[in-house]
């Protein structure tokens, strides 16, 4: 990889963790509903918000994991519940199609989710009309979040790269939900940013 693509990847991978870490308000001021989830359950209804995004896309780009399947420490901080949350975190490149595809690509799985009845976290008009366009979303009531990146790979001919990410809720790992009586794990993130 050149160092060029390389740093862009680099970057991409900074926007996505920070724009996930902010902007956690539900947006009409009601807290998202509580949700009892675990690790496969959350990592299945990942994978189904991701195919809902990419199935009918054109032209049809391979799904490439950018690492594993993430299982890690939940970003909420919840003084209610315990510390020991975890979410599932699943992120994707979207190959094989041209660099001038990944505009197209990222604007289909935004429109792919709205079909959902998936709404915006946060994303406006400015970001979604420029060449590399990135949206943030949710599911309801669920409350996975999932974001639609183009990362730049040439400005000047407009390339780009296209990637979905989605996270989970917030879940008690299988020994504290049941030592616990399977007390729902709160699906809020913190807002940082």
């Amino acid at each position: 990889m050149k160092p060029r693509k390389a740093f862009s990847v680099a970057a991409l991978l900074a926007l996505s963790v920070t724009v996930t870490a902010c902007g956690a308000d539900a947006g009409d001021g009601e807290a998202p509903q509580q949700v009892t989830t675990n690790e496969q359950q959350a990592v299945d209804r990942a994978e189904e918000i991701i195919h809902q995004a990419v199935d009918a896309m054109s032209p049809q780009p391979t799904l490439e994991r950018f690492g594993p399947a993430t299982i890690g420490p939940c970003i909420a901080r919840d003084d209610s519940r315990s510390d020991d949350r975890l979410q599932v975190t699943l992120f994707y490149k979207l190959t094989g199609v041209p660099g001038s595809e990944a505009r197209n690509l990222v604007l289909q799985a935004r429109d792919a989710w709205l079909k959902q009845g998936y709404k915006y976290n946060s994303s406006d008009e400015e970001d979604m009309s420029g060449p590399f366009p990135w949206v943030s979303m949710r599911t309801e009531p669920d409350d996975f979040w999932m974001e639609g990146i183009t990362g730049v790979l040439d400005r000047a001919k407009g390339e780009g790269l296209a990637t979905l990410k989605v996270i989970s809720p917030c879940f008690l790992p299988p020994t504290k939900g049941k030592a616990s009586g399977a007390t729902p794990a709160s699906p809020m993130f913190s807002v940082i940013g």
